[in-house]
């Protein structure tokens, strides 16, 4: 049997690639819609293109969040 050549995918590579992805996704889904819902100071928010934000809903726990995409 052959030995199959993988390459090593590190945790950083995935990160890099799989934040450049969604943001690629937010900024197609900004230019169909006109909008993108996300999460800011723990409201989820609709953020529309002219860069007005209407609040949606206030989030109760979180102390456990973090920022993952920007």
């Amino acid at each position: 049997m052959k030995k199959v050549k993988l390459k090593y995918i590190s945790t950083r590579l995935v990160s890099h690639k799989s934040k450049r992805a969604f943001q690629e996704g937010a900024r197609r889904a900004m230019t169909a819609n006109g909008y993108v819902v996300i999460v800011n100071d723990g409201w989820v928010v609709k953020k529309f293109s002219d860069g007005k934000i209407e609040k949606i809903e206030q989030l109760s726990d979180t102390h456990n969040l973090k920022v993952i995409l920007d």
